[in-house]
């Protein structure tokens, strides 16, 4: 079996066949003798279609550091690969799938029959760009031996029709003994595979890691490490402030840089202290804190309105998990100090 997929699944769908069926499609063609075919016009899109997602992160990373930055009062280090080193890890990646590849070189004679394909606007051309890209793609798949079997994998409209590949495609492509089926779901092929190979050990075989298979890594694609959170204070039994900088915090939490009072922060760190604790539950906690149920109910839905918090139903949740990670040991001596008031009235 030959897959071909496309830059929108293998980058942005499946982050470099790294999740949501891409490492087990890797695996699975690893163990059926399977190749990936990588025309270089993909190639090239693969690598800089990373690059622009990477770009993308890089706001949001940005801001969730912002986020951090008001919540602890303390400057982190907003450090992320540059385009550079996201250029040289994808093509390491690449180079770590090489043993799966069949690779399709941009040649003057494949650029004319997309081209002549794009001019006459045969399948897969499209209405906005005329689908030059598609149909290099396509004419590298027509250039593969008789009787190669391929999927290809695309959410392009050029080749579906609905989510029916074009028939005048299959029939194409059948004339040279060529049989393509088209999906826009990649884990569509992986039940495929695991159906076609009943014989397989799926478990051994998820054991296996062939997707990192590769030379030493780039020293410029390896990320900085996080900033530490702050230890938490030492219990006391007492009302301790549970770190330094606490009064600043409380009054910077909205990254929109509106100020609130402590109980704001108190009721995001109790969340993400208790995690998914039920509402009743947390609301009573908070009411051991001195922090009536009521106002621990209005607080709590206005960090969910502000994204900070999200409302299974049930209970209330973070969102962004390393915010709560640094948030819940700012309660952390309280809590134990509750705690251990609670086992010594059991006690008695």
């Amino acid at each position: 079996m030959i897959v071909v997929v496309d830059t929108n699944v293998f980058v942005r769908e499946t982050h470099l066949l790294r999740k949501k069926g891409g490492l087990e499609l890797v695996q699975l063609l690893h163990a059926t003798n399977g190749s990936i075919l990588i025309p270089e016009i993909l190639q090239r899109e693969y690598v800089e279609q990373s690059v622009k997602s990477v770009d993308e992160e890089r706001g949001r990373v940005s801001k969730a550091f912002s986020t951090l930055e008001t919540l602890l009062g303390v400057p982190f280090d907003h450090s992320i690969p540059d385009g550079k080193a996201v250029r040289l890890g994808t093509e390491q990646r690449l180079r770590a799938l090489e043993t799966l590849t069949l690779s399709d070189p941009l040649t003057t004679e494949l650029k004319a029959a997309a081209g002549t394909r794009s001019l006459e606007n045969r399948p897969p051309t499209s209405k906005t760009d005329h689908g030059y890209k598609d149909c290099l793609i396509w004419e590298s798949v027509l250039r593969l031996p008789p009787g190669s079997q391929v999927w290809l994998i695309s959410k392009d409209k050029g080749f579906f029709n609905g989510d029916a590949i074009y028939p005048e495609l299959i029939e194409e492509a059948r004339e040279r003994d060529i049989t393509v089926v088209g999906t826009k779901n990649i884990n569509v092929v992986v039940g495929e595979l695991i159906k076609a190979n009943p014989d397989l050990d799926l478990a051994a075989l998820k054991g296996q890691d062939f997707s990192e298979q590769t030379p030493e890594l780039v020293e410029e694609i390896i990320p900085p490490a996080p900033a530490p959170a702050p230890p938490p204070a030492e219990a006391t039994g007492g009302d301790q402030a549970p770190a330094e900088d606490v009064g600043e915090i409380a009054h910077m939490l909205s990254d929109a840089e509106k100020r609130f009072d402590g109980l704001d922060l108190k009721v995001l760190a109790y969340i993400a202290y208790f995690d998914s604790l039920s509402k009743d539950d947390l609301f009573a906690a908070l009411a051991d804190a001195d922090v009536a149920p009521d106002v621990a109910r209005n607080i709590a839905e206005r960090l969910t309105m502000m994204g900070f918090v999200r409302d299974t139903g049930n209970h209330y949740l973070v969102i962004d998990r390393s915010i709560g990670e640094l948030a819940a040991p700012t309660v952390e001596a309280e809590i134990i100090a509750g705690l251990q008031k609670e086992r010594r009235r059991n006690e008695k």
